[in-house]
């Protein structure tokens, strides 16, 4: 039962009991002093009825509340990176919300094409099945890339439907839209990691020395010829 269920259900009860006790007290004929007493009685029950039942429905609001918050939210994104003269598109299929889904199935279309002949398994998300993916979690795979020869797809707009369920696989979730991927912006990234930072520390290094010796030698031929004109 839902939460308008339950309100509905309130109102057509408190309207039985109104009706059942009015006609009760006319059938009685008590005296007016009888009557108000009667009458607080019942009008004290309804409260109470009244809190238990607003309660509840506050009860079920928050519980439902608290449900959507913690659930599990997918979506899948794209990442068009443009990194030491290469160009690749990224395919990213990423669990945003804070809970685990459990994904039963992806729907993509058109499929995934490439200007080129490389096959890039573009369209392996398609093919997951029952599948569980983490909060934070992510899956990504390389789709298209453009070097000496361009191997990028075939841009359009493409339909996305994710169906995936909640981590105790009681409650059922969709992700449904669609992406005009002729607006999706080029990123350029730096990569930072430490191996590749350590490596163009040790360049620039060689590259300092190198100056280094090759100032000493241009010094000591100007030295010779020094020597020489003495």
């Amino acid at each position: 039962m839902d939460l308008k269920d339950l309100i509905m259900n309130y109102i057509i009860t408190s309207l039985i009991i109104s009706l059942t006790t009015t006609h009760i007290i006319t059938s009685l004929q008590l005296e007016t002093s009888d009557l108000i007493s009667l009458a607080s009685v019942v009008i004290s029950a309804l409260s109470l009825v009244g809190a238990l039942i607003t309660y509840i429905i506050k009860s079920i609001s928050d519980y439902n509340k608290k449900i959507e918050e913690m659930r599990p939210n997918v979506f899948i994104s794209y990442e068009n990176e443009f990194s030491y003269g290469l160009f690749n598109q990224r395919l990213i299929l990423k669990n945003y919300g804070k809970t685990t889904a459990w994904i039963s199935s992806i729907s993509i279309n058109p499929p995934f094409e490439n200007k080129g002949d490389a096959d890039f398994l573009a369209n392996t998300f398609a093919t997951i099945k029952d599948f569980p993916l983490a909060p934070g979690q992510k899956l990504d795979t390389v789709i298209g890339a453009s070097g000496q020869i361009d191997e990028t797809i075939i841009k359009t707009k493409r339909d996305y439907i994710i169906n995936y369920e909640s981590e105790d696989r009681k409650r059922q979730y969709i992700s449904k839209y669609t992406v005009n991927e002729e607006g999706y912006p080029v990123l350029l990234r730096v990569d930072k990691s430490k191996d590749v930072i350590e490596i163009k520390n040790s360049i620039k290094t060689v590259s300092e020395e190198l100056k280094k010796i090759n100032n000493k030698g241009v010094e000591i031929k100007k030295g010779k010829r020094k020597q020489t004109i003495l």
